[in-house]
């Protein structure tokens, strides 16, 4: 008996298996059908920063209305959120830093050191918070690079030594964290166009 009969009668399903002529990357006949990959570094930049955060939310929401699927999603939907801040630190740095004399920094992936480098540009440009909204999102930013420093711990569960990666949190409500995430995402648009306006 095939392994692929063994799962379908363990799962009482009928079972996808490999067939030959699997490719994984092909077009469909219709274009509509299709996901676009942009061609210029900006413009995937942009997209994949939305992205990521799309993917975490469509998570959080079936998650919602789906209880035994939320502790398989916990951590792509972490994951996701903090690349959406670590894309939308780089974007920042990349797109308004060089007026300030602020490098873009693609080699880190560190949330603290590209806070700070954030932070400074903020300064440089000599912008206000009246709001009281950059030490918020500090704090946010900051969390993430304290339970995720390397953007690791919730892609694998042992470093590259083998040994087990602590846990920060035995358990998360997910749409308080996607509410959250909102208002990050809020005031990194925000910046973006006041930043904009300031160049």
């Amino acid at each position: 008996m095939s392994k692929r009969h063994v799962f379908e009668e363990l799962l009482n399903t009928e079972f996808r298996w490999p067939t030959a002529g699997d490719m994984p990357f092909v077009e469909a006949t219709k274009q509509a059908d299709n996901a676009v990959i942009a061609e210029d570094d900006f413009t995937r930049l942009v997209l994949m920063t939305e992205g990521y955060k799309s993917a975490a939310d469509l998570a959080v929401a079936h998650a919602a209305s789906n209880r035994f699927d939320r502790d398989l999603l916990v951590f792509p939907i972490l994951f996701n959120y903090r690349q959406f801040i670590e894309l939308s630190l780089k974007y920042h740095l990349a797109t308004h830093g060089r007026a300030v004399g602020i490098d873009a920094n693609w080699k880190t992936h560190d949330l603290a050191v590209l806070w700070t480098s954030f932070r400074e540009m903020l300064e440089r440009y000599g912008t206000t918070d009246p709001d009281e909204a950059d030490p918020v999102v500090e704090s946010v930013v900051l969390e993430f690079a304290k339970i995720d420093p390397g953007s690791y711990s919730n892609r694998y569960p042992v470093d590259r030594q083998g040994n087990a990666l602590p846990i920060a949190y035995g358990a998360m409500h997910l749409e308080n964290l996607a509410d959250v995430m909102k208002a990050v995402a809020g005031y990194f648009t925000g910046c973006d166009g006041y930043l904009s306006d300031m160049r």
